[in-house]
């Protein structure tokens, strides 16, 4: 069998599954058009319906006892484990600001509050943070990077992998792919530089358009984040399956004690990220190593 032909019904399932959530996101605008402007005529729950639409995907792939909320992440200052007093004498009480969708194990930890949709859980339990965009608009795409980086900050545990954190938008207000990567990535360079490797966004997207995501350097250029841009044009699905296999990376991570090998689940064109263009290097914190 040729290799072009290799996990090709995954590939053609997930194009699908792309060509809907792309039909279906304008369901919106299309019922209740906004009368002098393209959008819906009420943006607030716009927002909130297309936020829906992501976390409806997700929870339909991902393992049953990982669920896509939104809500805040609460770090109290409290003792963890039997003995670990690091929080109560390094830190007081502190919580993010309220993020879209929040990837929680809900079988393995505990949660403070929990209403429909929303959620508010301890860091523990979190595998994923995700930023929804309707539009990702220039001026925001800073505030959104650093707004991630600071909730996976209250994420961190030594010798534990860090929860995922991605960027993702179904449209911008730039139209050159080439202007949007770049922008993206000096806000990543200004925002990411000598943070640990994990804290880093790991990636941007913009469905059907461009795919951004990091790679982490151990030969020739140590202690570097490669940020690597992916052309989805002609495969919306990158973008989909990338945010699910990330996800995945984190919760079958070893450090993470699932106990479990990640499933064969995803498929991408031989090449697809090897012949994709890199965008540049971002330090990480030597002691991330």
């Amino acid at each position: 069998m040729e290799d072009s032909q290799k996990g090709l019904r995954v590939r053609n399932f997930f194009q699908i599954e792309a060509s809907t959530l792309l039909e279906r996101y304008r369901i919106i605008e299309t019922l209740l058009p906004r009368p002098s402007a393209r959008g819906a005529a009420h943006p607030g729950e716009e927002g909130r319906y297309i936020e829906s639409l992501l976390r409806s995907f997700l929870n339909k792939h991902l393992p049953r006892n990982l669920r896509a909320v939104s809500g805040f992440v609460l770090c109290p200052a409290t003792k963890t484990g039997i003995q670990n007093l690091e929080r109560v004498t390094e830190h007081h009480d502190r919580h993010s600001r309220q993020i879209d969708i929040i990837v929680y194990d809900f079988d393995a930890y505990p949660i403070f509050e929990q209403f429909e949709e929303f959620c508010i859980v301890p860091p523990e339990g979190v595998i994923g943070l995700v930023s929804v965009k309707k539009t990702l608009y220039r001026k925001d795409i800073e505030g959104e990077i650093g707004t991630l980086k600071q909730v996976a900050d209250l994420c961190f545990q030594r010798k534990r992998r860090g929860p995922y954190t991605g960027l993702f938008a179904f449209s911008s207000d730039d139209d050159n792919d080439d202007t949007l990567n770049r922008r993206i990535f000096e806000a990543i360079h200004r925002t990411h530089s000598g943070q640990s490797f994990d804290a880093m966004l790991n990636e941007a997207s913009v469905l059907a358009r461009t795919c951004i995501f990091k790679n982490r350097i151990e030969h020739g250029r140590d202690n570097s984040a490669k940020y690597v841009a992916v052309d989805c044009r002609q495969e919306p699905h990158i973008a989909l399956q990338r945010l699910l296999q990330s996800l995945l990376s984190v919760y079958y991570d070893e450090t993470r004690g699932s106990g479990k090998q990640r499933p064969g689940f995803v498929s991408f064109r031989k090449r697809t990220f090897a012949d994709s263009p890199e965008l540049g290097l971002v330090a990480y914190a030597k002691a991330d190593q």
